[in-house]
């Protein structure tokens, strides 16, 4: 009798210790990474987190969009965990919706380009590694990156946004004459990665056009 209690501890404590493990090393999924639904889920009106407060100091003068107020956003998100020198997270109130603008400024590309990508590995389910310029991630927010040597400019909202709108403020208030990459992921539809079109003014080529 004490050997078959005995045996049946030791497989309580196995069980146990497995669903533990198991718990700790549960991978990352794209609603950690701060696109929370207590945040996102009505984004078009303002939130009710009382710990959010207007920011008066928000310089939106070169945004070519009308805005109502600036709400400071201080919930920590997955970009947070990487190190950085400054961070800049605002939730932008126009009359007609609101958008989210995040801004990262790392160090170095070396610090900026290790954030960026395990950005990319939740949003790929880690396929980041077989093709970089995948595209088949879709959920019904909008999404727009622009990733320089030592900074990340991220917009999310609920409605599609002028992506000439950002770049034209983010070369004003940043003075970045080139960005390494850019995503563009439209409400519902799949991701674009983008770059600059040299001949074109206020245009943009799409690098997976043909993936």
């Amino acid at each position: 009798m004490k050997v078959n209690c005995l045996i049946s501890l030791i497989i309580c404590v196995f069980i146990v210790t497995s669903c533990a493990e198991n718990n700790d090393n549960s991978a990352i999924k794209y609603e950690d990474i701060g696109v929370r639904p207590n945040n996102n889920a009505n984004i078009d009106r303002e939130p009710l987190d009382t710990a959010q407060s207007i920011d008066t100091t928000f310089n939106t003068t070169n945004l070519g969009i009308e805005v109502s107020k600036v709400i400071e956003v201080t919930t920590n998100e997955f970009l947070d965990r990487f190190e950085n020198k400054k961070d800049v997270k605002r939730l932008i109130i126009t009359p007609n919706d609101s958008t989210y603008f995040k801004s990262w400024t790392f160090e170095d590309s070396t610090e900026t380009f290790n954030a960026f990508y395990n950005l990319l590995d939740i949003f790929s389910n880690n396929r980041v590694s077989e093709n970089l310029y995948w595209d088949d991630f879709t959920n019904s927010t909008y999404h727009l990156l622009f990733v320089s040597e030592n900074q990340i400019h991220w917009i999310l909202s609920n409605k599609n946004q002028d992506k000439l709108v950002w770049e034209a403020y983010l070369k004003s208030e940043f003075q970045i004459p080139l960005y390494s990459f850019i995503l563009e992921k439209k409400r519902n539809q799949s991701i674009k990665w983008l770059e600059d079109n040299i001949f074109r003014k206020n245009a943009f080529k799409v690098l997976n056009s043909d993936l």
